[in-house]
């Protein structure tokens, strides 16, 4: 399993690092902002089932079947519509970019059905095979975009090389899916859409959470350009490479928890402090990488994400630090505070960045990110302790964690 989460983290960040070198800090910042663009529209069809279909299943294992099959039919639909609209905009917004934006939104939604299949995977308690699977799949998207760059490097190349590998990994995962014995129908409009309103609540909290470093293209672009946007992104490939692990955790965890009587028991604390033990080392770990090493990965043009290396780390901390109290409240069934709590945060987001981004650039974004995280934490922390939810000691592992924070980060 370790060896397994090593690879998928190192493939996908290399993957990243290949595009940085060879589009330059402008293209890959056109690249990614197109890419944030096709990310924040896939939200739609994904709709949080994924986290929706793993907490019901642990509540109630034999609702497994017809989770799967509604769910699926229901990001069908939002699919169709999505793309429908998509069509219907991207000539009058894409500038001459149309290839580019309808591949990279292509890519995503079919990566939101890979997602969701490999989490019916482990819902059936099948985690060696689904591991076995994310690896190939990982090291398919790194070979594809590795020879694309060899033979042409350019934007819409990178594009169509991302979208080929989310449709191999797609026909792969329903290869895996047949193979272990899960055969995945389509069902009635009706019935997929009372499932979609059932969980119309994972789907808000999940657009919100989405937002987090996608959005970060949009706001950048508009007040630094392209050039601003590829460094921040660089730096964000680093954060999501570590941060891949926080859904595999909360997947693993998350059916034993919300079958279980009281979230702050044995399963709760053990997610918790690995959440943010994890957090704290890997921030450190980000926050004091080299100016040196940052060139090396992504070439001489990203030398300015070097500064701002301690401020993504402790932001990577804050962020596995509310994701520990949030995974206990979404197997407690309290999705929708989790929804009013994320649009809280966004409210913090903006008013903090209102203030800071002006002066400080991409510095007072990610300081803006910090300060609404935090609060998030804050909200999650208060709804957790009528779960019964353990909280001193993971208040004192969070204090501990912390503390190197408060010398990595400098402001001004």
């Amino acid at each position: 399993m370790a060896v397994s989460v090593a690879i998928r983290l190192g493939a996908g960040f290399v993957a990243f690092a290949i595009l940085a070198r060879a589009l330059g800090p402008q293209d890959f910042g056109v690249l990614m902002l197109w890419f944030s663009v096709s990310i924040l529209a896939s939200c739609i069809p994904n709709y949080g089932l994924t986290t929706y279909v793993l907490r019901e299943v642990g509540a109630n294992p034999e609702s497994a079947g017809a989770l799967i099959n509604e769910g699926v039919t229901g990001k069908l639909l939002l699919s169709c519509i999505v793309i429908a609209v998509a069509l219907l905009l991207v000539g009058v917004y894409a500038d001459g970019q149309a290839l580019l934006v309808v591949a990279l939104l292509v890519a995503s939604i079919a990566d939101t059905f890979s997602e969701f299949l490999n989490a019916c995977i482990r819902a059936k308690d099948r985690f060696g095979v689904e591991t076995r699977l994310a690896t190939v799949s990982s090291l398919l998207h790194l070979g594809l975009v590795a020879l694309a760059m060899i033979f042409m490097p350019s934007t819409l190349m990178a594009a169509t090389a991302i979208l080929v590998s989310r449709l191999c990994i797609l026909g792969l995962t329903v290869v895996v899916m047949g193979y272990v014995g899960i055969t995945v129908r389509l069902v009635s409009m009706r019935r997929a859409l009372e499932r979609l309103k059932a969980a119309v609540s994972y789907g808000l909290d999940f657009g919100l959470q989405s937002l987090f470093g996608q959005i970060d293209s949009v706001v950048l672009n508009h007040f630094s350009g392209p050039a601003a946007v590829g460094v921040h992104q660089a730096g964000m490939r680093i954060f999501f490479g570590g941060a891949q692990l926080a859904p595999i955790l909360a997947n693993v965890y998350l059916p034993q928890i919300a079958a279980s009587p009281k979230l702050g028991g044995q399963y709760g604390w053990s997610m918790q402090a690995i959440f943010v033990v994890f957090g704290a080392l890997f921030g450190v770990a980000f926050a004091l990488l080299p100016r040196e090493l940052i060139v090396l990965m992504f070439g001489d043009g990203f030398a300015g994400l070097a500064a701002l290396l301690p401020l993504f780390g402790l932001l990577f901390f804050l962020r596995f630090v509310a994701a520990a109290w949030g995974v206990l409240l979404t197997a407690g069934g309290e999705q929708t505070y989790r929804m009013g709590a994320g649009v809280l945060q966004w409210i913090v987001i903006a008013v903090a960045a209102f203030i800071l981004v002006p002066k400080w650039a991409n510095a007072g974004w990610l300081m803006a990110l910090c300060i609404g995280t935090a609060a998030l934490a804050v909200f999650y922390f208060l709804r957790a302790q009528r779960h019964g939810a353990k909280s001193w000691a993971v208040i004192g592992l969070t204090a501990f964690g912390a503390l190197p924070f408060a010398f990595l980060v400098k402001v001004g």
